[in-house]
């Protein structure tokens, strides 16, 4: 047999065991609405796929729409989570390719992003953390004596975004979520705020190339922050014995942060708080997943009330509904948001069947909502005009949150 014979059965052998190995399947996710679904997140068990498949391998698969290859994320260590565009009351066939043994390392380019990131080398003086650098942590406890406004952690506390918005949480005693625009599609909170190593005025609360911290919270919700009523009076999360924050999830298309909140003290009694915050690529939207301990009788949330700004609700029975508040309510330089002049829309989504009721303070709107069994999940929102391709007036905006409500009440249906 000469060279050129052997080395083309070598081929043969080598393609027929790499046959052997990979093994595709295909998937339907419909669009069980009249709306053509965009970038939408889609979650695959993967349980029930490996019910189904009993070779299927979890760590060497692929995803394909067409020859078109959809980056994906392992979530919740069960979970892959991808987006996908399915046309209007259609079907979309998916091809999963994966090895039967073997492993695949995989890396695609990155569309959301999470982090925290606290002052390392510093000095400290008079309760300030001054000098120093910011270094990134997957998991900080967050000292006892930690209050705002020292420096300790960059733009104070974590941060998570996706390509189009961003927002923060004070991770003191404060506890409000904050929103950073952005005038680009990039992701930017690795870079925002490195500089500003010591308690004074912060870059981010002036116009940057990339956008700015367009927000006023002061005493208000925020948006979407969460706290308790009782008799009357909203508790935030600001009495803890401890918390721990870590980022759980920094993928191509979900970025999440879990804070765990130990002893929150509410009038007499004391709760442990966990808080999952995540959101997914090409979204505004942020996921709220709140658990407590012995059964809270409520949670509230809600947003800051601006003037300049015009309210609006959609109550649904039995399904996913909002409150939203559309305005020129953006924070000027260093945050005063009287000489705002750019639109933002806000929202917050949640289940009617949750509602106990709706109220105001003298700088918030709030929702009182009913965990069931310590649990509740809800979402906020926010669109600021100079986002690229931004929503600019209130038709637009509210165009935008009604097509969301569809998005929620329907999603997209994954079948086997």
């Amino acid at each position: 047999m000469n060279k050129n014979a052997i080395l083309l059965l070598i081929t043969l052998f080598i393609i027929s065991c790499g046959d052997k190995n990979e093994r595709n399947i295909s998937l339907a996710v419909h669009n069980p609405t009249n709306i053509e679904r965009e970038s939408e997140f889609v979650l695959v068990d993967l349980s029930k796929l490996k019910e189904k498949y009993r070779d299927f391998n979890i760590e060497a698969f692929r995803i394909f729409d067409g020859e078109t290859e959809l980056p994906y994320q392992i979530i919740d260590n069960n979970f892959a989570g991808f987006t996908l565009n399915v046309d209007a009351a259609a079907s979309k066939k998916i091809k999963i390719t994966f090895l039967k043994e073997g492993k695949l390392n995989i890396k695609y380019p990155p569309k959301t992003y999470a982090e925290i990131a606290m002052k390392v080398d510093y000095d400290y003086k008079d309760g300030k953390y001054t000098g120093g650098r910011f270094q990134n942590f997957s998991r900080v406890r967050i000292p006892d004596d930690h209050i705002d406004h020292n420096a300790l952690f960059k733009y104070e506390g974590p941060g998570w975004e996706s390509d189009k918005i961003g927002y923060r949480l004070y991770i003191d005693w404060r506890n409000r979520i904050d929103i950073f625009g952005k005038k680009t599609n990039n992701l930017v909170l690795s870079k925002v705020g490195i500089n500003d190593l010591d308690a004074e005025d912060d870059s981010y609360h002036y116009m940057q190339e990339w956008g700015k911290d367009i927000f006023k919270v002061g005493s208000s919700l925020g948006i979407g922050s969460f706290g308790m009523m009782v008799n009357d009076e909203i508790i935030m999360v600001s009495k803890r014995d401890s918390v721990i924050c870590e980022i759980i999830e920094n993928g191509p298309v979900q970025a999440a942060v879990k804070v765990d909140y130990f002893g929150w003290e509410v009038d007499k009694r004391k709760f442990d708080l966990n808080a999952r915050l995540s959101i997914n690529s090409a979204s505004r939207l942020t996921k709220v997943q709140l658990t407590a301990n012995d059964y809270p009788e409520n949670f509230v949330t809600g947003f800051a009330k601006h003037a300049n700004t015009e309210f609006s609700s959609s109550i649904n029975e039995n399904e996913w509904s909002y409150i939203s508040l559309f305005g020129v309510q953006t924070a000027a330089d260093y945050g005063d948001p009287r000489n705002a002049v750019d639109n933002l829309g806000i929202a917050v989504f949640f289940l009617e069947e949750d509602l106990i009721g709706q109220t105001e303070t003298d700088d918030s709107y709030v929702l009182i909502l009913n965990p069931t069994d310590g649990k509740l999940n809800y979402y906020f929102a926010a669109a600021w005009e100079q986002e690229p391709e931004g929503i600019k007036t209130y038709e637009e905006f509210i165009n935008y949150l009604e097509e969301t409500l569809i998005i929620l009440n329907q999603p997209l249906e994954v079948i086997f």
